[in-house]
Formats: structure tokens, C-alpha cells, sequence
């Protein structure tokens, strides 16, 4: 276990959530903690497949959304 320093208020946050579902403050903070984990790799996870999604995308000759529109909204300018 390691300790680290908290604001006050979001301590004072987790500690009224853990009194409302009868838990402790240590195991709400592990769960957020592991819950961050998981999107924070999961946004890895869709960067990457954005990203080859894109050079598919290319090497087939299409273009970037943004860049399709305002090409067609340029030609109604």
C-alpha cells in the first residue's frame, strides 16, 4: 500500500459516497483508480485504430471528413 495526498474536498467527496453505499473511502479509490486504467487504454486502443483506419482510408484514395466538407462548403461560398 502507498500513501498519497488528496484535496481535502475531493477526500470529503469520497468519503460521503463510501458512507451512502457502505464502503470504504480506500476501496472506492482503487475502483475509480482501475475504472481510469481501463478507459485510459481503451482510448490507446482507439487512437491506434483511428490512425490505421486513416491510412486505409488514404491508400484508398478517400479523404478526411473535415477536409470533405469544407471543400464542398467552399464551392457554395
Amino acid at each position: 500500500m502507498k500513501t498519497m495526498s488528496v484535496d481535502d474536498g475531493l477526500y470529503g467527496a469520497f468519503e460521503a459516497a463510501a458512507d451512502r453505499d457502505g464502503r470504504s473511502v480506500q476501496e472506492l479509490v482503487n475502483e475509480a483508480l482501475v475504472s481510469w486504467l481501463v478507459d485510459a487504454a481503451m482510448d490507446d486502443a482507439d487512437r491506434t485504430e483511428i490512425k490505421q483506419a486513416r491510412i486505409e482510408n488514404a491508400e484508398q484514395g478517400g479523404v478526411e471528413f473535415e477536409a470533405f466538407f469544407n471543400e464542398l462548403l467552399g464551392d457554395r461560398a
